[in-house]
């Protein structure tokens, strides 16, 4: 039997509007041909343009999901040069979402192994006087998402300031920076809450059989499926990065969205977004030429801007509101549906309780 949540593959383009912010710092070592003034923070760029990387938006994105949606985080360990996890996809929501790589290898004495049943022995190979198995574990992230990138501006500017102390004051300079930053991310619908159970440790897998046996796995039941999606599209439309706020303070929740499911191909909603606002011609494009993959409505968010540049568009030599233009321009798609951010998300997750 055909399951009916293969290949649905949600796509997302958002924005988000910074103004007067460094959200997502970067290393002097990565930066320090730029600058001659030591006492100086970076922040992450592409070129000159400012952008907010993956990790930190996702660092944040499991934030959300810890202490707002009540998902128990899996706990890492540092040890020596070695980063170690006990994966458990199953019951960490954050492991089934954004998956994870743990390369490792378990060592035995003799007289351990001899305790272990006939089935457990099975996995181990003799490496002279003990006993080994690998137990690597990896998978996939079904949550895929690229650097929020600046696509308003190039400037990244120099904000001097000084510390006060009982001495001399001591001054030192930040980067900081404001535009619209725009991204992508996809979300493999049909993944989440499924187990890769193997003994092959080459294989991408979340458990050995014995692990999957011994744990009680399964596949999760549709209401905690949905329940774990909808708290991680939550957490992007609450998206709230931390980082470097306490002097910098900027809210980094999305101005613009669209989300659409697609079963093929790359995410069909980048670019779309440029320096002059929302290229409607190029959206309409992509949408016509990736028909035949649509699996769902398209859902479009809009919330007002800072910068008017991305609230309006001009058409025959005149400023028009662009929400009243998608409304006008996409009139005969019945598929499209405009309205805010907030209800482009709650729409898509009523779609989606409806259809898991």
């Amino acid at each position: 039997m055909e399951n009916k949540n293969s290949n649905r593959m949600l796509n997302i383009g958002y924005a988000i509007e910074v103004l007067c912010g460094r959200l997502n710092g970067s290393s002097s070592e990565v930066e320090k041909k730029n600058n001659s003034y030591k006492n100086s923070t970076y922040t992450k760029k592409i070129g000159s343009r400012s952008r907010i990387s993956s990790q930190c938006q996702k660092y944040n994105q499991k934030l959300f999901m810890e202490q707002v949606c009540g998902y128990e985080q899996n706990v890492k360990t540092k040890d020596g040069k070695q980063v170690k996890l006990v994966p458990n996809p199953f019951k960490y929501a954050t492991d089934d979402i954004f998956g994870f790589m743990m390369a490792e290898k378990l060592s035995i004495e003799e007289d351990v192994y001899k305790e272990l049943s006939d089935e457990e022995k099975e996995i181990y190979k003799k490496n002279k006087k003990k006993y080994e198995v690998n137990i690597t574990k990896k998978r996939k992230s079904r949550w895929q998402m690229n650097s929020l990138i600046n696509v308003s501006n190039r400037k990244v500017e120099w904000e001097w300031n000084v510390c006060g102390t009982t001495g001399d004051s001591m001054p030192y300079q930040v980067e900081v920076y404001s535009g619209v930053h725009t991204n992508i991310a996809n979300l493999n619908i049909g993944k989440i809450g499924e187990y890769d159970i193997s003994d092959i440790a080459s294989e991408h897998r979340d458990y050995t059989t014995l692990e999957a046996k011994s744990i009680g796995v399964e596949k999760l039941d549709k209401e905690e499926k949905f329940k774990r999606i909808e708290a991680l599209l939550k957490s992007l439309e609450y998206l709230s990065v931390e980082g470097n706020k306490t002097n910098h303070l900027t809210d980094t929740k999305p101005k613009f969205v669209i989300l659409g499911e697609y079963s093929w191909g790359n995410n069909v909603f980048q670019g779309i977004i440029k320096e002059n606002g929302l290229d409607v011609e190029m959206l309409k494009e992509s949408i016509e030429q990736n028909e035949e993959f649509r699996k769902s409505d398209i859902w479009i968010g809009i919330n007002k801007f800072y910068d008017d540049t991305f609230n309006e568009i001009e058409v025959n030599n005149e400023k028009e509101q662009i929400k009243k233009y998608l409304e006008e321009e996409f009139e005969e798609y019945d598929f499209m549906k405009i309205s805010n951010v907030h209800q482009a998300f709650e729409s898509y997750l009523k779609y989606l309780k409806e259809t898991l």
